[in-house]
């Protein structure tokens, strides 16, 4: 066994180095969880009460904008999770994360402004 690690000793520590380097990242995106839900909150919330206005005064309903939207959200999310967490290089946290969250409110907003079915 020693033999083994040995011969593989570098192998086995640049591994080690990026198994906690995907740990440190994890923690770090779970860390802006609460920033994520409360601006999609907030957009969802702007986004019922345009619905609420377009509905009231007869505005367009359109299924493919709730769609398109409801779809890039898991794109923004799954997507740019996973490229924060394999980016080879530094990431830059403070800009990254606040405009994925952004994103992902704005998009919260115009899915829920297009939502067709009554509640």
């Amino acid at each position: 066994m020693r033999r083994s690690y040995v011969s593989h000793r570098e192998s086995i520590e640049a591994a080690m180095v990026g198994t906690q380097l995907l740990g440190v990242r994890a923690a770090t995106l779970a860390r802006f969880a609460p920033l994520l839900l409360l601006l999609y909150a907030v957009g969802a919330a702007d986004g019922f009460t345009q619905r609420a206005i377009r509905r009231a005064c007869g505005g367009r309903e359109s299924a493919g904008l709730y769609h398109r939207a409801k779809y890039l959200q898991v794109a923004v999310l799954g997507l740019g999770g996973v490229c924060l967490l394999l980016w080879p290089g530094p990431v830059r946290w403070e800009l990254s994360l606040p405009l994925g969250a952004v994103l992902l409110g704005g998009l919260a907003s115009v899915q829920w402004a297009y939502y067709k079915k009554h509640m």
